[in-house]
């Protein structure tokens, strides 16, 4: 899809974190997807290690680092988003199948098992401070390494309990868990697609009596 320019050529909003999960958060990366404000948050390598120091992927040294690195190779940074892009859309069509309750997935996990076969094998085994272990992905050379703790998430996530509580915004087409009390959320934001649901739900009434009484 085409980038569409903001109403009034104002700057995007600060994309909402909503996923509740890695995979998921950076599913959502594309901004008012189906709307006139659609902006891609992941457009650029910057854009991309910028959402990745947001979220936890990297921290500041080693966004610097990766910047760094990316400024004097043009042609690998791009190659890497690319790939990011690609994963992109994997997790959207996989999770997206998973959410619309599609009985079989596995031509999508068939490419993420790509992604997620090259992060394990890129992995080292950590031992944490409470002295758990997991996994991290430590090359400093490598601007790619942004893409393995999305790829090693969404493989989890896929064998996971929480894959029950996953659902698409009744809305626009993010993806989230529902952790609500009694798995009833529809919406991936309530003050957004929710709040917006039902003016239109409002304004749809209101014109149905209109048409009823003319």
């Amino acid at each position: 899809m085409m980038e569409t320019a903001h109403p009034g050529g104002s700057s995007p909003r600060p994309l909402p974190i909503l996923g509740g999960h890695l995979a998921l958060d950076y599913a959502n990366t594309v901004d008012d997807p189906l709307g006139p404000a659609r902006h891609d948050h992941a457009a650029t390598y910057d854009d991309l290690v910028g959402w990745s120091l947001r979220v936890g992927v990297v921290d500041d040294s080693r966004a610097r680092g990766l910047l760094r690195l990316a400024a004097p190779d043009p042609e690998n940074a791009q190659a890497c988003l690319r790939r990011a892009h690609e994963l992109r859309d994997i997790l959207n069509e996989l999770f997206g199948a998973v959410a619309d309750g599609a009985p079989d997935v596995t031509g999508p996990w068939t490419r993420l098992r790509f992604f997620a076969a090259e992060a394990r094998g890129a992995a080292q085994l950590t031992r944490t401070a409470d002295g758990t272990y997991d996994w991290a992905w430590p090359q400093a050379d490598d601007l790619g390494v942004l893409l393995h703790p999305i790829a090693s998430a969404a493989s989890d996530l896929l064998v996971s309990e929480d894959l029950r509580r996953l659902k698409r915004c009744a809305r626009c087409p993010w993806l989230f868990l529902d952790h609500s009390r009694n798995h009833s959320r529809r919406w991936c934001d309530m003050d957004d697609c929710g709040r917006a649901a039902k003016i239109e739900l409002y304004v749809a009434r209101r014109a149905a009596r209109r048409a009823r009484t003319s």
